[in-house]
């Protein structure tokens, strides 16, 4: 009975022992960052995207004479289409559908370099958080950092697990 009472006490005080350890031991957490609001308010972040819409507005001109030329093309077509003959009627068509072509083709080629220029300048960003979020969570001592993003991987959060402002802080002040 000995044996059974100082087996019981033994298991009572390692219960005792990881259960101390486990409160006020090693932190052992798991917590998130929101990536929508990290790409909102991260430094980096903002100038590329800064860049990137500085970028597209160049573009945008480009875009806009050339709908303005085909508009022309159009108020011409009707204004005189009903006076030509049918060869005349068809080269107008032929010079508006080449313009809505070249246009069309244009807006393609402008979406794939900027959605290219995009995906190239946030990589920068991405491996500087991603190298943030790794030396963070070994100086914090969490177990594991998940990413929320806008289609909602994590359903539900305890109060005190995003880490997403505290983690804007430090960055923006690594400068």
């Amino acid at each position: 009975m000995k044996i059974n009472n100082l087996l019981l006490y033994a298991l009572v005080l390692l219960g005792l022992a990881l259960g101390v350890w486990n409160l006020f031991g090693k932190r052992d957490e798991i917590v998130y960052v929101d990536t929508a609001k990290l790409f909102q308010e991260y430094s980096e972040a903002i100038k590329v995207n800064k860049k990137l819409g500085e970028e597209a507005k160049k573009y945008e001109g480009n875009i806009d004479t050339l709908m303005h030329e085909i508009q022309g093309a159009l108020k011409d077509y009707e204004k005189t289409g009903a006076k030509l003959d049918a060869s005349g009627r068809a080269k107008q068509e032929r010079l508006i559908n080449e313009k809505q072509t070249d246009l069309q083709r244009y807006q393609a080629v402008v979406k794939e370099k900027l959605e290219k220029q995009r995906n190239e300048e946030f990589a920068g960003v991405v491996t500087t958080i991603n190298g943030f979020l790794k030396e963070y969570g070994k100086r914090k001592g969490y177990r594991m950092i998940l990413i929320a993003n806008p289609a909602g991987t994590i359903a539900y959060a305890k109060d005190g697990t995003d880490i997403t402002s505290d983690i804007i802080k430090e960055l923006n002040a690594k400068k």
